[in-house]
This record gives structure tokens, C-alpha cells and sequence, in this order.
């Protein structure tokens, strides 16, 4: 069995595109499998359940089974993925944000790499609620590097709280109790902290990159990763955290020092001044950065063209075909609710 695990929060208008995206792969790709859906619904305030729960009823069979776990009061992202990530039966899985959609890739391509490999860290595109996919080459550098980042380099870039491996698919077998309690002590960090823990417990996992991307992102104004989004003080906070519980878990001298001007360079990340936020590039996760980039400049740039212009108007489509999906089925629901 395969799971897809889906997070939703005040999401009524954009979750059935997650859920559409997740349909293409089964009818596509999935044939002769079995497979599992978990969506959560952390005390929505909008009708997220009521949009999640018709289209369950129009995707009868298509899943072995289908865990809701719907919240009435609100408890944060990190309770919410760890619930999901419990409820999981398949030894394969993968997590979507009920905001974003999965690419027209054969997923089921990656998930056979785990015979090989423990984690694979798969690319992504980001894309507007327009449709309109973000073609900025230099905007995925932080996506290519997974590509050089390996061994002990990944351990030290995990353990500085960097923003790697969001999208990666790996096996149930790396969660334990250990994973999922480290998870809880924070509310917005959920992947930075699980697999920063899953590395602390696991340092020889062996990990491969595929540059081609699997999920689409959505960019919108409550979006951590927007510096002007109400959380992001919090999520910069809670990176600080991620750092400063390695630091203390930390023999040597000089790796405490490195942590702890990591953690000091996340209260100018949250900053609204863009000259502030400059100062982030004198930590030392950028310093790791900046010597792979030197290191493997001209394949760096090639697999960022390669990434974007290979597969933007591909799913640049795919989006718009799914839109249309959902756009007929809300004007035949409106027709029916005029009937009635």
C-alpha cells in the first residue's frame, strides 16, 4: 500500500486540487496498487471539511482507505503532521499541503528508488494561484545543492535547520516515537524537525536527488516562506530552536559556536527590511553554500535550467487541466444547490 498524506488548514478553496493532483497519479501511474489517503484538518474556519468530505464521496474505491482526521480547535502544523504520519499504513508515503498539488511525474518512479536508497530528495516548482509557474532560475538554487549535499555535509547543513529535503519520500521505518516527540516541540518546523531527527538517529542513511520536480508549490501571502507572512516570525524562531537543540546536544567547542551564530542569524530573516535580511548570507549554512557553489558553479547553473525549463509548461498545464476539473465541478454543484 501507498499513502498520501494531506495537511489542510482554511484551505476550502485549493484542497481539491491537491486531492485532484493525487486522483491523476492513482489513475495514471497507479494501476495494480493499493493506496491510502490521511487528510487532516487542523479546526478549520472555513468549510475545508465540507469540500474534503463531497470529494471523498465522488472518489468512492479509489482508495483501500481513507483516514479524516478533522480537529474542531486548532493545534498547529507539527501536531497535525505527526497525527497523519502515525496514521500511516503504507510503508511508502508521501506529504502534500492541501495548498499544493503533485506534479504529472510518475511519483511511483521515485518511491521504487527506495530499494536503493533510504531518503530520496525529490525537486518542486513553485507556481502562483494564477497558474502562473515561477521561472527564475537562481529561485531553485537552494533545491539543485540537494544534488551535492551528502554525507557529512548533509548532516551539518540538517543539523543548522537548512531548508532541504521538504519534499523528499522515504520509508515509514525511519518514524519512531524519539521522531515524532522531537516533531512536537515545535508547531510550523514539521520537516525541518523530522528529518533532522531522523539524520541525529540515522547518520548513514543513504540519500539520492532527483532533479525533477514532484510537487508544486503554491505562493501566497500567508506562506512561511513570503517575509512578509504573519508566521514568519514564529517559523524564524522556531529554526532558532531547531539550532539551539543541536547545540546543546553538541561535544565540540566549535560546532556549538557554528550553531549558535546559526541561531543568532534567524532574527534577521524575519526582518521586513530586505538590508537586514541580507545579513542572513553571513551564517554559516550559507558558507556551506557558497563553497559548493563554487565548487560545482557550471553544473549547478545547468541543473537549474534544466529543472525550469524542461518541466515549467508541463505543469503549467497540468495545473490549468485540473483547474478546469474543479471549476465544472463547482458550477455543476451550483447548478444542483439552484435546483434545490
Amino acid at each position: 500500500m501507498f499513502t498520501f498524506v494531506v495537511t489542510c488548514y482554511n484551505q476550502a478553496k485549493v484542497v481539491p486540487f491537491a486531492l485532484e493532483s493525487i486522483k491523476y497519479q492513482i489513475r495514471r501511474f497507479g494501476k495494480g496498487q493499493q493506496f491510502q489517503l490521511v487528510i487532516t484538518d487542523d479546526g478549520s474556519e472555513d468549510h475545508s471539511c465540507e469540500v474534503i468530505e463531497e470529494w471523498l464521496e465522488k472518489a468512492r474505491g479509489l482508495f483501500v482507505r481513507a483516514d479524516r482526521l478533522f480537529r474542531k480547535k486548532n493545534a498547529g502544523i507539527c501536531q497535525n503532521y505527526v497525527d497523519a504520519l502515525k496514521t500511516v499504513e503504507g510503508d511508502c508515503f508521501i506529504v502534500l499541503n492541501g495548498d499544493d498539488l503533485l506534479a504529472p511525474y510518475n511519483l511511483f518512479e521515485i518511491t521504487a528508488k527506495l530499494e536503493e536508497y533510504d531518503i530520496i530528495c525529490t525537486a518542486f516548482l513553485k507556481f502562483t494561484g494564477s497558474g502562473r509557474m515561477i521561472r527564475s532560475h537562481r529561485t531553485y538554487l537552494e533545491v539543485v545543492l540537494q544534488e551535492f549535499i551528502r554525507g557529512g555535509t548533509l548532516r551539518r547543513a540538517i543539523r543548522l535547520g537548512c531548508p532541504i529535503m521538504g519534499t523528499a519520500v522515504y520509508r515509514k521505518s525511519l518514524l519512531s516515537d524519539e521522531v515524532f516527540d522531537f516533531i512536537l516541540r515545535f508547531r510550523t518546523v514539521n520537516d525541518r524537525a523530522c528529518f533532522q531527527k531522523i539524520l541525529d538517529l540515522n547518520p548513514s542513511v543513504r540519500t539520492c536527488y532527483v532533479n525533477r520536480p514532484f510537487i508544486l508549490y503554491r505562493i501566497s501571502t500567508d506562506s512561511v516562506s513570503n517575509f512578509s507572512s504573519p508566521g514568519r516570525r514564529l517559523h524564524c524562531r522556531e529554526i532558532a530552536q531547531l539550532c539551539r537543540a543541536e547545540r546543546e546536544a553538541e561535544k565540540s567547542a566549535f560546532f556549538r559556536a557554528v550553531l549558535y551564530l546559526q541561531e543568532q542569524s534567524t532574527k534577521v530573516r524575519a526582518s521586513s527590511s530586505y538590508l537586514i535580511r541580507l545579513l542572513r548570507f553571513c551564517s554559516p549554512y550559507f558558507a556551506i553554500m557558497l563553497r559548493i557553489c563554487i565548487l560545482h558553479y557550471g553544473k549547478i547553473r545547468k541543473m537549474e535550467r534544466q529543472l525550469v525549463d524542461r518541466h515549467w509548461k508541463c505543469c503549467r498545464n497540468h495545473y490549468r487541466k485540473i483547474m478546469k476539473v474543479i471549476d465544472c465541478d463547482r458550477t455543476a454543484h451550483e447548478k444542483t444547490a439552484v435546483k434545490l
